[in-house]
């Protein structure tokens, strides 16, 4: 299925993205992010954010899109390296040149073409292949038709925004930031000079655009072969990300997205289905008073969204309970496989013997977790007790071990 891939401009952002449904996230750290003013993360802070996506299966994507400058090469290839060591799995890079250096300096990490790559053609996804990246990040200014024929034309995973501001330049090609502030974005401080009142015949606002949202088209890009579905949205708060996750997590499994609330959290005069559609009718639009009120009012409910960790990894376990001898696990979760040994050894029954489904039952009981136990045998020998605190202690001792070696594993 397609990837749902979220912004997280913080460490707030984190469990607002993971605890919705995120299958990915991406962030930038202090240095050559294009979203320079966003929080963003330290090292020691982005290898906490691993260290949390690691227990939930969750990929995470490193921003180094800015252009970059001859004497900031040595800090680009040592920050490569930084991002290496903290455990990310790739790199989003505008910059062929400095996608190179990148690669040399941290082979590990895979190369992702950001859309300020502009790449709008098949010509432009086997530029990215021929040159070391393994995903492009295709321009907003897309049909269809044409996000289908890179697809079909081209071995290379593909990346589509789904949801977020949109500029009304072509992708990655904007300097009016630049020009008309001396900001620019293709640096990572773009003054957002499009949302200005510019005038035009009478009309007015007429750079503004309204935000994208192609949520309800989810399940056709998934068969079109999009690999992931992507949410703008570093400068955003964390409410902001739970609502966009949380309706596109809904419309891939099959529910009813709550857009009603994701336009509340942040729109300008609604969204648009932008070129998706082959379409550029109806797309200008801008903040207004009843936007901004909206917002306010969503807030509160958006915060409960993400307060319980979303269930995504599921474990079974086999229990052995004998007679004088300490109870032991064997624990399978995907491709992991473990005997977990314990220091309980089970008293004899004095009233009554514990029932194998008694132990099932809450050895089952994983709330607060990431993790569902599917399955859960237990043998157990007639006569036996084990009080509820030593099953307890068994089954946090269980996602202790899984939590370890799932950080591990990659």
């Amino acid at each position: 299925m397609i990837e749902i891939l979220a912004p997280c401009g913080g460490e707030d952002s984190l469990p607002a993205a993971l605890n919705t449904g995120a299958d990915a996230v991406y962030l930038g750290v202090t240095a050559f992010s294009a979203r320079k003013n966003a929080r963003n993360f330290t090292y020691e802070q982005l290898a906490r954010a691993v260290r949390e996506c690691r227990i939930s299966g969750v990929k995470v994507y490193v921003t180094m899109n800015t252009l970059v400058f001859d004497d900031e090469l040595a800090e680009l290839a040592r920050t490569a390296e930084r991002i290496a060591e903290a455990g990310a799995d790739g790199v989003i890079v505008q910059d062929p040149g400095a996608a190179k250096i990148i690669h040399e300096a941290a082979p590990s990490l895979r190369l992702h073409a950001s859309t300020q790559m502009t790449v709008t053609s098949p010509a432009g996804a086997e530029f990215a292949k021929k040159h070391g990246f393994s995903r492009v990040v295709l321009a907003r200014e897309l049909s269809r038709e044409e996000i289908a024929d890179i697809v079909n034309r081209v071995d290379i995973e593909t990346e589509v925004f789904v949801h977020g501001a949109l500029c009304v330049c072509t992708s990655g090609q904007c300097l009016m930031s630049a020009v008309y502030g001396g900001r620019s974005g293709n640096r990572g401080l773009c003054a957002q000079p499009c949302r200005l009142d510019f005038t035009y015949g009478g009309r007015q606002n007429v750079l503004s655009l309204k935000d994208l949202s192609l949520v309800d088209d989810l399940p056709e890009l998934d068969r079109l072969g999009v690999t992931s579905a992507k949410i703008e949205g570093r400068m955003k708060r964390p409410e902001y990300v739970a609502a966009a996750v949380a309706a596109c997590r809904a419309k891939l499994d099959g529910r009813e997205p709550d857009l009603d609330t994701l336009r509340a959290v942040f729109s300008r005069s609604g969204f648009t289905r932008a070129y998706y559609d082959g379409s550029m009718r109806g797309m200008g639009g801008i903040r207004t008073k009843d936007d901004v009120e909206a917002s306010a009012a969503a807030l509160t409910k958006l915060r409960k969204l993400y307060e319980k960790p979303y269930k995504r990894r599921s474990f079974g376990v086999s229990l052995t309970v004998r007679a004088g001898q300490p109870v032991t696990a064997e624990v399978t979760c995907g491709e992991l496989s473990f005997r977990y040994a314990t220091e309980i050894i089970p008293e004899p029954a004095i009233n009554r013997s514990i029932t194998a489904e008694e132990i099932a039952e809450r050895l089952g009981k994983t709330g607060g977790t990431v993790f569902t136990a599917e399955r859960i045998d237990v043998r157990s020998d007639e006569g036996l007790m084990l009080t509820a605190s030593a099953i307890n202690s068994v089954r946090r001792g269980i996602i202790e071990e899984l939590t370890k070696r799932l950080v591990k594993l990659h």
